[in-house]
C-alpha cells in the first residue's frame, strides 16, 4: 500500500494541490522525522514563512538535506535579488519543474489575442489594379522614382548585414571568440547530471557540498592534485559580484571566471593554489554576515599535473 506521502507526490504531480496538501498533512503523522515529507510540504504552498519554517525543520532532522539547504538559500536570496518570472520554490527544492502550467494549443493563444485587442482592425488584401492605356500607365506611375543611390546605399547595407550574420553563425559552429561581437564561451566535453557546484577533472564531476560555514570535516569536501582546478558552477542561487574565492586563512584568492554553454560558468584560480582548504564564499546577507560556502581540499603532488 502506498504511504501518504507517496499518495501526496502522486497528487502533487498531477496538479491536484489540495489533495497533495492532505496526503502530506497525514504523513507529518507517520513519518515526524522524515525531511523529505518536510521538503514536499514547503513545496506545494505558497506562505513563505511556513516554507522557511518547514525548511528548518527538513535540517534539523537531516542537516545534510540539500533540497532543504537550496531552499532556504532561494528563500533568503529573494530579500535581494527579485526572483526571475515563473521562478518558484520547487525549482530548487527537487523536484525541479513538477508544477509547470500546461502549454497553451496555437488555437487558444490566438483566441486570446482577439479577446485581449477587439478593436484591432483586420487586414485587408490589396489587389493589383490592371492597366489598359498609356494614360493609365501615367497614373499609375510614382509621383516621385527612387535615386540611384539610394538603391547603392540600401545594398551595401544589406550586403553588410548578411556578412554580420554570416560571421556570428561561423563564429558559433566553430567556437571562434570575436571581439567586440561575443563573449567567450566555453564548450565542456561533459555536462553536468545536476544542480551545484563541483570541481571538474578529467572529465568528471566532483560535487561541493553548500554549507551554512565553513566544515569542519571532509565530507562533501571533494580533494583535488590540480593546483588551479576547475571549478564548475551550475546553479542559479549565486550571483558572480558577490562570490569570493578564499583560502583556510579567510583571504581572498584571484581568479578567473569564465562563461560556459547552458548558462554554466567556469572558475579557474589566476595563479597556483598551495595546498590547503579553499571555500566559495557567497555572501547572502552581509549585515548579518550569513555566507554560503563550497569547499574543496588541494594536496600537494610530487609529479606536475598536467
Amino acid at each position: 500500500m502506498s504511504s501518504s506521502l507517496e499518495k501526496g507526490i502522486e497528487a502533487a504531480k498531477s496538479g491536484l494541490m489540495e489533495e497533495a496538501l492532505g496526503h502530506l498533512k497525514d504523513a507529518i503523522v507517520e513519518e515526524p522525522e522524515n525531511a523529505n515529507v518536510w521538503v514536499w510540504l514547503s513545496a506545494i504552498i505558497e506562505d513563505e514563512d511556513k516554507q522557511t519554517i518547514f525548511l528548518k525543520k527538513a535540517l534539523e532532522i537531516d542537516p545534510g538535506n540539500r533540497p532543504a539547504q537550496r531552499g532556504l538559500a532561494f528563500i533568503e536570496r529573494k530579500k535581494y535579488i527579485p526572483p526571475k518570472p515563473g521562478e518558484k520554490l520547487s525549482d530548487y527544492t527537487h523536484p525541479i519543474g513538477l508544477f509547470k502550467e500546461s502549454a497553451v494549443s496555437p488555437s487558444q493563444a490566438a483566441e486570446h489575442v482577439i479577446a485581449e485587442n477587439p478593436k484591432q482592425e483586420p487586414v485587408v488584401a490589396v489587389r493589383p489594379v490592371a492597366v489598359t492605356s498609356e494614360q493609365d500607365v501615367q497614373t499609375a506611375q510614382p509621383a516621385h522614382t527612387r535615386k540611384p543611390w539610394l538603391d547603392i546605399a540600401l545594398y551595401g547595407l544589406t550586403l553588410m548585414i548578411f556578412i554580420i550574420i554570416g560571421i556570428l553563425i561561423g563564429s558559433t559552429l566553430l567556437n571562434v571568440d570575436i571581439p567586440y561581437l561575443s563573449r567567450p564561451t566555453q564548450i565542456l566535453a561533459v555536462q553536468p547530471a545536476d544542480n551545484g557546484v563541483f570541481i571538474l577533472e578529467n572529465d568528471q564531476y566532483f560535487e561541493m557540498a553548500m554549507n551554512q560555514a565553513v566544515p569542519e570535516g571532509t565530507e562533501g569536501v571533494p580533494v583535488s592534485k590540480n593546483p588551479k582546478p576547475e571549478i564548475v558552477l551550475n546553479t542559479m542561487i549565486v550571483t558572480m559580484n558577490r562570490l569570493e574565492l578564499r583560502n583556510s586563512n579567510d583571504e581572498p584568492v584571484a581568479y578567473k571566471a569564465i562563461p560556459a554553454e547552458n548558462n554554466l560558468y567556469v572558475l579557474t584560480p589566476e595563479g597556483d593554489l598551495t595546498p590547503g582548504r579553499y571555500c566559495l564564499v557567497y555572501s547572502l546577507n552581509p549585515e548579518k554576515g550569513e555566507n554560503l560556502y563550497w569547499c574543496l581540499q588541494v594536496e600537494e603532488t610530487i609529479q606536475a599535473y598536467p
